[in-house]
């Protein structure tokens, strides 16, 4: 039932004067009486008599009286429900990422982008870049940021900002003879022992692609799944790895690894934001956007 009229029914029972109870509800006495009317219409029974001055109740209005107290009061509470849960989406970005830029640069950016909004709740998922961009055409996630070679699958029903491109580079432990080298060359790399990923990734398909390119062959000495394990493997003197900047940024800082640019190899793994054209982005998923172009495009 029309809310209304309850509310225009408990304002006349409790000021038992219907032009007081236009007043309080800023409405015209017509449609308080209007609304009074249509709900005796439905009861099929008076709720008012006129007593001297004042309108009371009838014994149909006295029992109804609880049951409109409880509606509006139920309303309310339904009300302050759905504006908590709009108030909390309006202040949440959903954010997807696979698994490079979610563990090597996505963290980073949600840490600085809360310094600045700490009103803003930023929800991170990581997962492999197909499944991010399910997530995005899903409505699941609001935005992605995917390591990749080249643009998503469905392009055309997303935004793409390139955020950087992050050069593969011969990643060495301090005590390999090429620790010292400032670069290499891709024949350097023939006759070392590498340390790649299972062939179905990114990096390792484009490492290969481009020796091929090169007309060079490669010596494989392990294949591990995890980036982690590569890493310590590497720093262990088991081989050398072909990582991108980004990866071994921090062991590279702290002086556990040594990362070589290999002159002519140019391979490098593009990241994109992504987050789909006909969608209206709220406010704070706007804010997160034009925060990731503008802090990537200072790096």
């Amino acid at each position: 039932m029309d809310v209304v009229k309850f509310k225009a029914f408990h304002m006349v029972a409790s000021l038992k004067n219907i032009s007081k109870a236009a007043e309080k509800l800023h409405y015209t006495q017509p449609a308080v009486s209007a609304q009074i009317r249509e709900l005796e219409n439905t009861y099929g029974s008076r709720l008012f008599q006129r007593v001297g001055q004042n309108l009371e109740l009838t014994e149909a209005g006295i029992r109804l009286l609880p049951y409109a107290q409880q509606l509006l009061d139920l309303f309310e509470e339904s009300r302050k429900a759905v504006t908590e849960a709009a108030d909390i989406e309006s202040h949440c970005v959903r954010v997807g990422a696979s698994s490079l830029p979610g563990i090597h640069l996505v963290p980073e950016l949600i840490g600085e982008f809360h310094r600045q909004n700490a009103q803003v709740n930023v929800v991170l998922t990581v997962d492999d870049a197909y499944q991010i961009e399910q997530m995005l055409v899903g409505g699941e996630v609001d935005v992605g940021i995917l390591g990749r070679a080249g643009g998503t699958h469905k392009k055309t029903r997303f935004v793409e900002v390139l955020l950087l491109e992050d050069p593969v580079m011969a990643v060495v432990g301090c005590e390999h003879p090429y620790a010292d080298r400032d670069s290499l060359r891709p024949q350097d790399l023939g006759t070392q022992a590498l340390i790649l990923p299972p062939e179905d990734r990114l990096t390792r398909r484009a490492v290969e692609k481009r020796f091929r390119q090169l007309g060079l062959e490669f010596r494989l000495a392990h294949e591990i799944l995890y980036t982690e394990s590569i890493k310590r493997l590497v720093m262990n003197g088991l081989g050398i790895a072909m990582l991108s900047r980004i990866v071994t940024s921090r062991e590279v800082a702290w002086g556990w690894l040594r990362a070589i640019p290999v002159q002519g190899f140019n391979v490098n793994r593009e990241i994109f934001m992504v987050y789909p054209k006909a969608r209206i982005l709220i406010p704070a998923v706007q804010s997160f956007i034009d925060f990731v172009s503008g802090s990537t495009a200072e790096a």
